[in-house]
């Protein structure tokens, strides 16, 4: 495993950092744009009125809504047309009686009983997303924690190495036997001075006290034999001190670390990333509920819903929205001053309009990801009354299952929803050219390798297919270095009277943050416009 020379400080910590995956995935976090940290967290503070200037915001997604309600604040006149029968884009929070469209599969319709749901887009917001946050306390949504990562959940391998194949372990276990096998590795190869680091002698015993403490190795012989931090096969009580687990050994748990680690992308591993660690938190009912409440009854009457954009024009003098009612088929027409667009890229290149070359270029340049999300009910909350799981994920390789997610919220009810799928690429292609009630099917036969009971306890499910819905047709864009660099600083740019808004304009991509601080990017500058004359 070492050299005969001696690692320097710096590898030292890389070794540390690794053995929990957080190296790797920084820097592939960091390539997909998602780690930049948001440098404004609040509106920007804007002087003047614009005096009833007419705005054309299309789409109350989560780009669209903050838009709006800054331009309402600073005096504009504001129409919203959204196609949807509701507020907040991708932030769709399933409830009873929700309804979901996508090509070629007809509509969906939610039968969960009042009081269940679940986010079949957005479900967590990291501790610095402070444009979420502003909005949150602005509308008086109250927040829940959102357990990201539960030690006592599942992680479950099929088709590896080794006796621990198609065996579900508790997530603990791996965590900790593979800390303490991997300090036990170091520790030894310090104690034989088989480093080739400039550590002095004195480094070298803090190191390896540090290592015996992290890693629960004995400081007797460095040897990983397990601890309480695994857990126990019987719980302490008060006739017996419980019996700690035996770990596997480290040849067993290495199959199945390395193939939850590298499952999608690194999924596992991204718990320890900067925007997936503590603190995440959510709505109490949902992402939606920002929407289905606060901007909502803050825009009011400004918002048309169920009114699908067929044209966008525009003049030197203004612009003008060809759209249709949805509920009745009669098309209508809207001018204004100007116009603020959160209809996704992907969705927006079929409409017709008078955009420049350079920016029809700039919108047909970004594909968007692939991605399924399924909540299943249950009449029974097994997870919680069985295994002992509060809030988090299982994690397995299973394709299109991945993983397993458990809600937050109204702990001891009788029933719950699991988020019981999240797939995107290839396995979300596949898992959503079946029916809704056939990927159901698929799911549960997976599902119940990890937890047998959700067949008999099966009630009902409601999946999205974000590839699938009309207005969406996609998850999230999907940006490289080059798409970047070719087309996000002419998107972030005005096309006439036409400014962009929505997570496509931001590095925080693939979050809420993102299209809120493309809002506020976006309101700024035709509001200068504006004052500007």
């Amino acid at each position: 495993m070492f050299s005969n020379s001696r690692v320097t400080r710096r590898q030292v910590l890389q070794l540390i950092g690794a053995s929990a995956g957080g190296a790797a995935v920084m820097n592939t976090m960091t390539a997909w744009g998602h780690m930049p940290v948001a440098a404004q967290t609040t509106p920007p503070k804007l002087d003047g009125n614009g005096n009833g200037t007419k705005v054309i915001v299309l789409g109350a997604g989560p780009g669209g809504c903050p838009a709006a309600w800054e331009l309402v604040k600073l005096g504009y006149d504001v129409t919203v047309i959204e196609a949807r029968d509701r507020l907040g884009g991708h932030a769709f929070t399933v409830r009873g009686g929700s309804r979901h469209t996508e090509y070629g599969k007809g509509e969906e319709v939610c039968t969960w009983d009042e009081g269940l749901w679940f986010d079949a887009g957005p479900s967590r917001i990291p501790f610095y997303h402070q444009g979420f946050f502003h909005y949150a306390k602005e509308f008086n949504i109250p927040l829940i924690d959102h357990k990201n990562l539960n030690l006592n959940a599942w992680v479950y391998m099929e088709d590896v190495a080794g006796p621990l194949n198609a065996k579900r372990m508790r997530l603990h276990e791996m965590q900790a036997d593979m800390a303490g096998y991997t300090s036990e590795l170091l520790a030894k190869a310090i104690n034989t001075d088989q480093l080739d680091s400039p550590l002095t002698a004195e480094e070298d015993d803090m190191l390896i006290d540090y290592l015996i403490n992290w890693g629960m190795i004995s400081a007797r012989d460095l040897t990983y034999r397990g601890t309480d931090t695994r857990g126990y096969d019987v719980l302490p009580d008060t006739q017996s001190p419980g019996k700690i687990g035996t770990p596997p050994s480290l040849s067993d748990w290495l199959p199945v670390a390395s193939a939850a680690l590298q499952w999608q992308g690194g999924y596992l591993s991204a718990t320890a990333a900067f925007d997936w660690q503590t603190t995440l938190v959510k709505p109490k009912e949902g992402v939606g509920q920002l929407y289905e409440e606060g901007f909502k009854q803050a825009l009011g009457e400004r918002v048309h819903l169920n009114c699908k954009v067929n044209e966008i024009r525009q003049s030197d003098d203004g612009v003008r929205i060809v759209y249709e009612d949805t509920t009745s088929g009669e098309v209508q027409e809207i001018t204004g001053d100007y116009c603020l667009c959160n209809i996704p890229l992907s969705v927006l290149l079929r409409i017709p309009s008078d955009f420049s070359s350079d920016m029809k270029a700039a919108i047909q340049g970004v594909p968007y990801d692939m991605a399924i999300r399924m909540g299943v009910g249950y009449k029974r909350r097994f997870w919680e009354e069985d295994d002992q799981i509060y809030g988090g994920q299982s994690f397995t390789n299973l394709p299109e299952l991945s993983i397993l997610g458990y809600p937050d919220n109204d702990y001891h009810a009788q029933k719950g929803v699991l988020l019981n799928a999240y797939a995107w690429g290839t396995d979300a292609a596949h898992l959503s050219t079946f029916s809704y009630q056939e990927r159901i099917d698929r799911i549960l036969d997976m599902g119940v390798k990890i937890h047998p009971q959700m067949k008999e306890e099966y009630e009902s499910g409601f999946s999205v297919a974000w590839h699938l819905e009309p207005y969406s047709l996609g998850a999230w864009p999907n940006y490289n270095e080059r798409s970047r660099t070719q087309f996000f600083p002419r998107l972030q740019e005005p096309d006439g009277r036409v400014y962009l808004v929505g997570e496509h304009l931001s590095y925080v991509n693939a979050w809420i943050e993102g299209a809120v601080q493309s809002a506020w990017l976006q309101v700024e500058k035709l509001h200068s416009r504006v004052m500007q004359g």
